[in-house]
C-alpha cells in the first residue's frame, strides 16, 4: 500500500511542478521561468536522493506499520467509541475545510460542481477499503495537506494574471453552447490547448486531495472494525454531526483557515501518540500545515473569511474601500455625496453617480425602496440622496454589511431611514408583508457555493422566473423594478429581458446600457401596471444607451426557473468542458483504484450499500435545494439542513438497533413512494410556508433519508462483511451520485428524484437477490 501511495504522491508532485511551470510561462521572462522550473526539479531530485541516503522509505514503513498496530491494540469500550467519534468528526470536518479552502483560493472550482467533494469521497472510499492493511501512513496526511496548500498559494498569489484569465475562460464556457467557444476565431486545437493548464491544475488538486484522505479513511475504517456494525456506524454518524457542527461554529465566528487546519491536523495528532518518532513527525507536519496556511500572502489587504467566501478589503483609486472576493474584484465604494466636490469635477465619478441614481429618473422621491444585493451600500446611499423615505437593504453576506457599515464614507447603513436585513433575496420577498415603490437589484453576481453537497450558488435562485416574480408581486401599483447586471454575453441580457417581459402582459421592460464597472453593464426596468418611458436627457450626455431593441429580439435562450436555475447557461446542454472534467474524474479514479486495489472485483453482497450511497447523495442534494428555497439559501439554513439529515440517519440507525425490523418491504415502499411524492411536490416552493406548514414540508422532503437509513442499518446489521468495506462501497456510491447530479444541468433538479428512484430500485433489487440467494 505504501509503495503505491509513494508512487502516486511523487507523480502528483512532479505534475504540480509542471503546473507551476505553466503558471509562470508567458508571465515571466522565459529564461526566468526555466530557472524556476529547473530549481523545483532540482529540489525534487535532492529530496529523492536524501530519502534514499537516510532510508526514509524504511522509516516511513515502520511508522505506518506501528500506526496500524497501535489502533489494533486499542481497548476499552468507551475509549474505542470516543476514538471512532473523533476520527469521524475530523474526517468530515477536514472534508468541509478542504472544499471551502479550494473555493476560497480558486473561485472557478464553483463552476465544476462537486469536484473537490468527489476527490474526498474517492480518497475516503479507498481508505476504508484498505482499513485492514498492515500499513496506515496517517503521518503523511498533514504533509500532503501542507504540500497542496503551498502549491495552491503559489498558484493563486504568484506573479502574472493567468488566474484571472482562467476565470474569464470559464465564464465564457458557462455561457456557451458547446463549452469551447473561447476565442472562436482561433483553431479548435489552439482553443483546446488553452485549457491544458486548467486540467493539469484540476488533476493535481484531485489526486492530492484524494491521497491525503486515504489514510484518514483507513483510520476511520480500522477503528470501526473494532466494534459491532450498528454501534460503530452510530458513533461514526455522531462524529460526522459533530464535524459539521464545529465548522458551523467556526463560520459563525468568521474564523480564518489557520484555525480550521490547526484543529484538523492537531486532532489527527491524537492518534499518533504511539511512539516518540510518530509524535515528533506528526507535530512537525502539523506545524508545517499551520505555518503554510498562516503565511501572509496578501499583507496589504485586510482578509476576512465570511461564512460564504474570502473577503479582502483594499483601497481603490479614490482612496475609498474596494472589496475583493477570493482575490477577484467584487465591489468598490465611492463617496458620491453632494459635499464631495470631486463628484462635479471628475467625469468618471459623475458617471458612476449617474449609474447609481439612474432608477430615480423614473420615480421621484419614492417612499418605500427595497435594495437586494445591497453590498457595501452604494445603492443605499444613492436612494438616500434621492430622497427615499424608507430603505430596506438586503445583503446575504454579513461581512460585507459589516464593512459597509464601518467604512462607507456616506455611512448609509447607519442612517435612521435604513433597515438592514441579512438574508437572501428570495427569503426576504417570501417573508416580507411590505410593498415597495421601487425595488433595485444591485449587480448581484457570485459563483460562491453555499454547500459542499450541492451546486447551489449565492445567486443561483435570484435570477429565475420564479425569483423575479416574487419580487414583482411586492411592488405597489405603478411601482418600478430595476435589475442591473454585467453581461458577458447578449444571451444573458435576453434572458433577463424575457423574464421581466413574462411578469406582466400590460407592461413592457426597457434596457439601458450604463457601462458601470464593465462596458456590458446593463440596467433593465419594468413598471407594474403601466408602460415605462425613458425621461428626456436620462440617456444622453453620460454614456448611457437605450438597448431595448437588442435585448427584445427573438431568441431561443432557455429561461431559468427554480427547477433549472442556470442563468449563466444559454441553453440546456451538457457543456463539453464538464464532460471532459467528468472523464478526468473517472480516469483519475480508475488510476487510484488500480494502484491501491489491483485485481479488486465488485462484491454482489455489498452492491446494495453502493446504490444506497448514490441515492442518498441525490436525495440530500435535492433536499438542500428545496429547503433552501423555503427557508432561505443562507449558509445557516444549508448547514442546519445537513446536520438534520445526518441526525435522521442516526435516528434510523438507533431504531434498527433497538427494534427488530424483520420486514423491510414496507420500508422500501415508503422510501420509493416518498421520492415520487417529492418529485411531484418539488414545485411547491412558491408556496409561502409558515409555522407548521414549513415544518411538514421539511419533513416530507427529508423523510426519504430516514427510511433509507433504516434500510442501510438493517442491511448492515445482517451483513457479515467488515463495516469498513461496507462504508467503502457506500462512499463510492455517493461519489457516483455526485457525478449524476450534473444531469440537473440538462433536465433540472426535479429529475434527480427520478434518478434517485431508479437507483433505490436497484438497491432494492440487489438486496432482494442477495436475500433469496442467502448470501
Amino acid at each position: 500500500m505504501l509503495r503505491s501511495f509513494t508512487a502516486l504522491t511523487t507523480f502528483t508532485f512532479i505534475l504540480s511542478l509542471c503546473g507551476l511551470g505553466l503558471r509562470f510561462i508567458g508571465v515571466l521572462d522565459w529564461r526566468v521561468s526555466v530557472v524556476i522550473v529547473a530549481t523545483m526539479i532540482a529540489i525534487a531530485v535532492v529530496f529523492v536522493e536524501a530519502s534514499k541516503r537516510f532510508n526514509l522509505a524504511s522509516n516511513c514503513r515502520t511508522l505506518a506499520f506501528n500506526q496500524a498496530r497501535a489502533l489494533d491494540g486499542m481497548t476499552g469500550e468507551g475509549r474505542i467509541r470516543a476514538a471512532i467519534i473523533l476520527a469521524a468528526c475530523i474526517s468530515l470536518f477536514l472534508e468541509l475545510v478542504i472544499i471551502r479552502w479550494h473555493g476560497s483560493l480558486l473561485p472557478f472550482i464553483a463552476f465544476y460542481k462537486n469536484f473537490s467533494l468527489l476527490a474526498c469521497f474517492i480518497g475516503l472510499g479507498i481508505g476504508y477499503s484498505l482499513a485492514d492493511d498492515e500499513e496506515i501512513p496517517l503521518f503523511l496526511t498533514p504533509l500532503l495537506m501542507a504540500g497542496q496548500t503551498i502549491f495552491l498559494l503559489l498558484l493563486r498569489y504568484g506573479p502574472g494574471n493567468l488566474f484571472a484569465r482562467v476565470v474569464m475562460n470559464l465564464v465564457s464556457e458557462q455561457s456557451s453552447v458547446n463549452g469551447l467557444n473561447l476565442h472562436s476565431s482561433l483553431g479548435l486545437a489552439v482553443r483546446v490547448a488553452m485549457y491544458i493548464p486548467l486540467y493539469v491544475l484540476l488533476t493535481v488538486i484531485f489526486l492530492s486531495t484524494a491521497l491525503l484522505f486515504v489514510p484518514v479513511g483507513q483510520l476511520c475504517g480500522r477503528l470501526m472494525n473494532l466494534k459491532p456494525g450498528l454501534s460503530a456506524y452510530s458513533c461514526n454518524l455522531v462524529g460526522s454531526i459533530a464535524g459539521t457542527a464545529v465548522l458551523f461554529g467556526l463560520s459563525l465566528l468568521w474564523s480564518p483557515p489557520v484555525i480550521w487546519f490547526a484543529l484538523a491536523v492537531f486532532g489527527l495528532l491524537v492518534f499518533q501518540q504511539y511512539q516518540t518518532a510518530a509524535r515528533a513527525t506528526g507535530l512537525a507536519a502539523a506545524c508545517l500545515v499551520v505555518c503554510s496556511v498562516a503565511w501572509p500572502v496578501a499583507p496589504f489587504s485586510h482578509q476576512i473569511y465570511s461564512p460564504y467566501q474570502l473577503i479582502e478589503r483594499t483601497a481603490n483609486v479614490y482612496g475609498t474601500m474596494q472589496i475583493l472576493a477570493a482575490g477577484t474584484y467584487y465591489q468598490k465604494v465611492y463617496d458620491l455625496s453632494a459635499e464631495n466636490t470631486r463628484r462635479t469635477t471628475d467625469k468618471q465619478l459623475a458617471a458612476i453617480a449617474d449609474y447609481y441614481e439612474f432608477p430615480f429618473n423614473f420615480i421621484k422621491q419614492p417612499q418605500d425602496v427595497a435594495i437586494v444585493g445591497a453590498g457595501s451600500g452604494n445603492d443605499v446611499a444613492a436612494a438616500l440622496r434621492k430622497g427615499a423615505g424608507h430603505v430596506v437593504a438586503v445583503e446575504i453576506d454579513p461581512t460585507i454589511v459589516y464593512l459597509g457599515r464601518h467604512y462607507h464614507p456616506e455611512q448609509p447603513y447607519n442612517n435612521s431611514r435604513v433597515d438592514v436585513i441579512n438574508t437572501d433575496a428570495r427569503r426576504f420577498f417570501k417573508q416580507t408583508k411590505s410593498s415597495f415603490d421601487l425595488i433595485i437589484y444591485g449587480v448581484l453576481d457570485s459563483h460562491t457555493l453555499l454547500s459542499h453537497a450541492s451546486s447551489v450558488r449565492i445567486d443561483s435562485y435570484v435570477y429565475t422566473q420564479d425569483g423575479l416574480r416574487e419580487a414583482y408581486d411586492r411592488l405597489k401599483d405603478k411601482g418600478l423594478m430595476s435589475v442591473s447586471f454585467a453581461l458577458p454575453r447578449v444571451e444573458m441580457g435576453q434572458k433577463i429581458f424575457r423574464m421581466m417581459q413574462n411578469l406582466s402582459k400590460d407592461a413592457r421592460p426597457i434596457a439601458v446600457k450604463t457601462g458601470y464597472d464593465s462596458a456590458s453593464t446593463t440596467t433593465f426596468l419594468i413598471k407594474k401596471g403601466g408602460t415605462i418611458a425613458i425621461p428626456r436627457g436620462a440617456v444622453t450626455g453620460n454614456g448611457f444607451k437605450d438597448v431595448t431593441a437588442e435585448y427584445a429580439a427573438a431568441t431561443n435562450v432557455d429561461i431559468p426557473t427554480d427547477d433549472w436555475p442556470f442563468f449563466y447557461m444559454a441553453h440546456r446542454v451538457y457543456p463539453f468542458s464538464y464532460i471532459f472534467v467528468i472523464g478526468l474524474v473517472v480516469a483519475l479514479t480508475l488510476l487510484l483504484v488500480r494502484s491501491f486495489l489491483p485485481g479488486i472485483a465488485m462484491e454482489a453482497s455489498l452492491m446494495p450499500f453502493f446504490f444506497l450511497g448514490a441515492g442518498f447523495m441525490l436525495v440530500e442534494t435535492k433536499a438542500i435545494t428545496e429547503l433552501g428555497l423555503v427557508f432561505g439559501n443562507t449558509w445557516q439554513v444549508i448547514s442546519i439542513t445537513i446536520i438534520c439529515i445526518l441526525v435522521m440517519a442516526w435516528l434510523a440507525n438507533l431504531l434498527v438497533a433497538k427494534v427488530n425490523v424483520s420486514r423491510t418491504a414496507p420500508v422500501w415502499c415508503a422510501l420509493l413512494g416518498l421520492i415520487l411524492i417529492g418529485y411531484y411536490a418539488t414545485g411547491a416552493t412558491d408556496v409561502k410556508f409558515t409555522g407548521i406548514g414549513s415544518v411538514l414540508f421539511a419533513a416530507l422532503i427529508t423523510a426519504p433519508i430516514f427510511f433509507s437509513g433504516i434500510i442501510f442499518s438493517n442491511l448492515l446489521k445482517n451483513n457479515v462483511k467488515s463495516i469498513s468495506r461496507i462504508m467503502a462501497y457506500n462512499l463510492t456510491g455517493a461519489m457516483v451520485g455526485g457525478v449524476l447530479e450534473y444531469n440537473a444541468m440538462y433536465f433540472g433538479y426535479a429529475f434527480l428524484y427520478l434518478l434517485a428512484f431508479v437507483i433505490y430500485a436497484l438497491a432494492f433489487s440487489t438486496s432482494l437477490k442477495i436475500r433469496q440467494a442467502g448470501v
